[in-house]
């Protein structure tokens, strides 16, 4: 039997500091939206 196999209901893979890697997913892309708009408004006022 192989690593990858898994029993019904067993789950292989959680992200560590949340319950669904799609909470995960949306840190990330908040923390990128963040990061752009910071970078924009530093951009506008030293221009």
């Amino acid at each position: 039997m192989k690593d990858t196999d898994n029993k019904p209901g067993e789950e292989l893979d959680k992200p560590p500091f949340f319950k669904s890697w799609k909470s995960m997913y949306w840190l990330v892309l908040g923390n990128l939206a963040f990061l752009i708009s910071l970078f924009y408004i530093i951009t506008r006022i030293y221009s």
